[in-house]
């Protein structure tokens, strides 16, 4: 009898060892699921790749496609840049199910409290045990930039060029996009958008202005060009804006001086505002001559101030200004 109870004792004993391994085993895999093989995991192993500018690694881990937008700013250094003041990355389940997890990731972007909402579901398991999870399938958000009057812009500390003064950009989320330009001609002042929902339509619009060497520029062709209309020996300058109405006759030289040189001021203009324009400008010129009555032979001396409007079309290159009068 006693024999047998020690039978049954070790027996019991060997079953609630057995019992006590498979629970341990199941809080094992129930642990390894959720910090190893969890939604949570694919959510940081995202975040992870945009902080080291990994743009391959984050679209594999967002299962994302890239619109048809340039793709300039999805790897390297302006991708490091729009993750460079993401901070403070905190993850959470918010629902889970057998075929759906919905994981937040709460974190501060240069210094503003912000959240993105992602969808995951179950694509595998391995070892029969670990369940596998993707991101639903999604489309990269599509930054649109305008800068009126350029041909070019630094995004994010890369150069890349537009199409008729705009592009579209694909952009991963979330993330920091600052726009900004420099050029001998045109620059802009530093704007930045912040990307932090794929649904969101994020626009990043900069304000192009005139370079003072733009400006020396025209100024210096406006001075060469009235200059040379001054040199003419004529009543009616060819090609210029300034003439003199006399029905008289004119005794040896005409003589042109410019008094006022006209200023145009630089701005967009033209049918979409993107292309650089010289608005009409007043000037001042002097004539003097010796004019001959024609009656009585006499002689008299003309010197009058003649004012006139100086019209002109700009082209602008990356480093170059050209004016063309409308004379």
């Amino acid at each position: 009898m006693e024999s047998t109870d020690r039978v049954l004792k070790a027996v019991g004993a060997w079953l609630f060892l057995i019992v006590l391994s498979v629970a341990a085993a199941a809080v094992t895999i129930a642990l390894v699921n959720k910090y190893q093989y969890g939604p949570e995991t694919d959510v940081k192993a995202y975040f992870d790749a945009l902080q080291a500018g990994d743009g391959a690694a984050a679209l594999g881990a967002l299962n994302a496609e890239v619109p048809d937008s340039n793709a300039a700013l999805l790897d390297g250094d302006p991708l490091e840049a729009a993750a460079e003041k993401l901070d403070d990355v905190a993850i959470s389940t918010v629902s889970s199910s057998s075929d759906q997890a919905v994981v937040r990731a709460d974190y501060t972007l240069d210094g503003q409290e912000h959240s993105s909402e992602f969808t995951l579901h179950p694509a595998d398991t391995q070892w029969g045990f670990f369940t596998v999870w993707d991101f639903d399938r999604s489309t990269l958000p599509t930054m649109h930039v305008t800068m009126p009057g350029s041909t070019a812009v630094d995004i994010n500390g890369e150069s890349v060029a537009l199409t008729d003064s705009a592009r579209d950009f694909a952009v991963f989320y979330p993330g920091i996009y600052t726009g900004s330009y420099s050029s001998p001609m045109v620059a802009a002042e530093p704007e930045q958008t912040l990307v932090t929902d794929p649904a969101d339509e994020t626009t990043l619009q900069l304000e192009a202005t005139p370079s003072d060497e733009l400006k020396t520029q025209v100024r210096e062709q406006t001075k060469s060009y009235l200059d040379e209309c001054a040199e003419q020996d004529s009543l009616y300058p060819a090609g210029c804006p300034f003439y003199y109405e006399f029905s008289g006759r004119v005794q040896d030289n005409v003589k042109w001086t410019i008094t006022e040189y006209p200023k145009p001021e630089v701005r967009l203009g033209g049918p979409n505002a993107d292309r650089w324009a010289l608005m009409d400008s007043p000037g001042k010129a002097k004539i003097e001559f010796t004019s001959v009555d024609l009656f009585d032979g006499k002689t008299s001396k003309v010197s009058e101030e003649v004012p006139f409007t100086f019209k002109a079309h700009l082209d602008v290159t990356e480093d170059e200004a050209t004016v063309t009068s409308k004379h």
